[in-house]
Order: structure tokens, then sequence, then C-alpha cells
């Protein structure tokens, strides 16, 4: 939904000046900084502003929506910001339509975005099943948890990781790369690996190579920087990708926020 500015403006304002004004409006709201400022995103382009991403409630949906649009400078606002009881319902809906799940109860958590499902179910089958029908689900982030088959373990939760295409990425020698690309499991929506180019010295000269960084070795993951842990190898001991081994992510895939298209893989297993 667009929704257009009304107020007459006589000044001219640049995007960068709208954009943090809107930030600072935004943060002024302890409701709005309790979500998380990394659930969602904020973009203006010759004074039309775009929201995307993820939030808890409506309320907060449509208050993120008005302190944008009552900026000056600002002609409209595209809000595409999800709301996790709109997600929770499609999932549970379609669980409840799919033959393959219809029959058990498999309660649905959303939180920004994130998916968990719970419930039992009689096999390993089943449980891939939940979890597939629940990522084919458009803006769906990731599924986090599974239901536990029966007379085995819970399974341990999933990280919640998104490495930012651009970011910087550290080992503990001080190596510095840059994330290229990330590769994204299509089933669960998960992020498994982060693609990092790396500058290398060989016979005196710069080489860069693109190696396959995975998640399980970050440490810190922000939307600047990617730490890796202390006892993991330094990036360049990392296999370089084998760029047919991971295909780009076809184009009527929705990538789950903050991606895009062009810069996710799927990987070699779907």
């Amino acid at each position: 939904m667009i929704t257009p500015n009304n107020k007459q403006v006589s000044l001219v304002y640049s995007d960068d000046n709208i954009l943090a004004e809107i930030w600072k409006a935004i943060r002024q709201y302890e409701e709005i900084r309790a979500l998380g400022m990394d659930s969602f995103s904020i973009s203006v382009l010759r004074g039309f502003v775009l929201l995307s991403g993820h939030v808890s409630k409506k309320y907060h949906r449509d208050l993120v929506e008005e302190i944008a649009c009552s900026q000056p400078g600002v002609h409209a606002v595209q809000n595409k910001l999800v709301v996790d009881s709109d997600l929770t319902l499609q999932i549970a809906g379609s669980l409840a339509k799919d033959v393959r799940t219809l029959q058990f109860i498999l309660p649905v958590g959303c939180s920004h975005g994130w998916i968990r499902l719970g419930g039992e179910v009689p096999s390993h089958e089943v449980q891939l099943a939940a979890e597939e029908i629940a990522g084919q689900v458009p803006f769906v982030r990731g599924v986090l948890s599974r239901p536990k088959v029966i007379g085995e373990n819970p399974e341990t939760e999933r990280r919640a990781i998104q490495p930012r295409i651009k970011s910087k990425i550290y080992d503990y020698n001080r190596q510095e790369g840059v994330v290229t690309h990330v590769v994204i499991e299509p089933r669960s929506r998960l992020v498994t690996h982060a693609v990092a180019s790396v500058s290398d010295f060989h016979d005196g000269k710069s080489v860069v190579h693109e190696y396959l960084i995975p998640v399980e070795a970050m440490e810190v993951v922000n939307q600047e920087n990617i730490i890796l842990k202390r006892n993991r190898p330094p990036l360049n001991a990392y296999p370089r990708i084998e760029l047919s081994n991971y295909p780009l992510a076809p184009d009527d895939w929705q990538p789950p926020y903050p991606y895009e298209l062009g810069f996710v893989r799927w990987t070699c297993e779907q």
C-alpha cells in the first residue's frame, strides 16, 4: 500500500536528510526500539519512502508508516512491513490444508519473521514436510525449529543468522573479507554460508578468491561486521566456492528479508 503525504512541502529535502529524520523520530518510540532495529529497514528515493522487513504487531506497522509520512520532504510511503500474526495465520492455514500435515496439531510461533513449529509428528518425512510448507510462505525469514519426532529428543533450535551483503568479515588473524553472497537452504530459508571475497597474495601478486564460510564458524554477526570464532581456521583456509554447485536463487523465488535476488545462492541439497 502506498500512502501519499498530503502536506504541502515548499522546501527541498535531500533523501539522506529525510532518512535521518525518519530514524531520529522512530528512535523516540520505546515500543519500536524494543522491536530490534535490524528487523526492518527504510529507504528513500526522491522523497518516496519504502518500508520493508518485519514487525510484531499491526500497530507497529501503522506507527512506522505514520512517522515516516509525517516527515517534511516525504511525498509518499510504500509500506511493505510484514506483521508476525499475518505470517502465523498463513503458515497455520497452509499446514492445515496440506495432506501431509493436516492431521497433526502443529502450533506456529513467529517473531520478527522467524518461525518456530511445535507439536509432534510420527516421522522425519512429516517433520521435513512441515518445514517445507512453512518455508514456502513468502516473506518467512527462516524456520528455526521443527516439530518433534515422536520417540526422539527435541532438536536444538537453529540460530537466526543473516550476514549482510557487503559487510566486512574478519578472522582472529585479522584477515579481512567482504560478503558478496549468502547461501540459503531453500526448504528452511536459513542461511548456511556466507560467500567471502578475500584478497590473497601469491608470488607477490594480489589475487581475489571467494570462500564459503559456514554460519557455525561465526561468533559475532551484525549489520556491519562478522567475526569468526577464535578456534576456527582463517578465512583463506575455507573451501573456495564452486559456483556450479551453488546456483543463484530463481527469479520467481522471494528471498527472505533483507536479501535481494542476485545475492542469494541455493545449497546443492534441495
